[in-house]
């Protein structure tokens, strides 16, 4: 199918791809900093990488539904285009929630190693289980949102899927409340900073852009 004839599935690729683009910049930008500057890389950053690999996989899958017509009136589609789009949207719940899991692990362990107290690391450990449980449930969950796998995009019956809708908007609604958290989870150990009233406003300032 004619991506030329599928301006909303063009914009799709174009506004993936653009971001994606420029996070694999600030990613590689990261790991040479870390790699070959500083010479100090950690798990976090191996754990960066891999999330931007999924990230990449996630521009691809939306490439491919583009192709076989997201973006489309669903009564233009023909039954095996429908099947093609779908099963790269299967694939790309996968890799996008591999991706947020990753990152926001990513996130954490950068947290424990900038700021070493006890109670901070008790805090991180305490966000990062909630964070991996929520990975393993919204990996498996999509992987195995219906049974057999192949109903999620065949359609096929007999068959059984879960209330997708509702594990969607579920998962989104704990992906909010986790990033809150992660960005929330410093500043009270940066408002104890013995630092200059300016140079504390700096600091929340910098956490708080990359909570943006």
């Amino acid at each position: 199918m004619l991506l030329d004839d599928n301006p909303r599935g063009r914009q799709a690729i174009d506004v993936s791809s653009a971001f994606t683009g420029i996070a694999l910049i600030t990613v590689l930008l990261r790991l040479y900093t870390r790699f070959f500057l500083v010479r100090c890389a950690g798990v976090e950053d191996y754990m960066v990488t891999l999330a931007m690999i999924c990230s990449i996989g996630l521009t691809i899958c939306i490439g491919i539904q583009a192709e076989y017509g997201m973006g489309r009136h669903i009564a233009e589609l023909k039954p095996q285009d429908m099947r093609h789009t779908l099963k790269a949207f299967w694939a790309s719940l996968i890799v996008y929630y591999l991706s947020l899991g990753l990152t926001k692990s990513s996130i954490l362990l950068q947290y424990r190693r900038v700021f070493p107290t006890k109670k901070f690391r008790i805090a991180c450990w305490a966000t990062m289980g909630v964070v991996i449980a929520y990975t393993i449930w919204t990996v498996f969950g999509s992987i195995f949102a219906c049974l057999p796998i192949r109903a999620f995009w065949t359609k096929e019956q007999p068959s059984k899927c879960i209330n997708q809708f509702a594990m969607w908007f579920t998962n989104a609604a704990i992906n909010i409340v986790t990033d809150f958290a992660i960005i929330i989870l410093p500043m009270p150990v940066i408002r104890r900073l013995n630092l200059a009233r300016r140079q504390k406003q700096a600091l929340i300032g910098i956490f708080a852009v990359g909570g943006l």
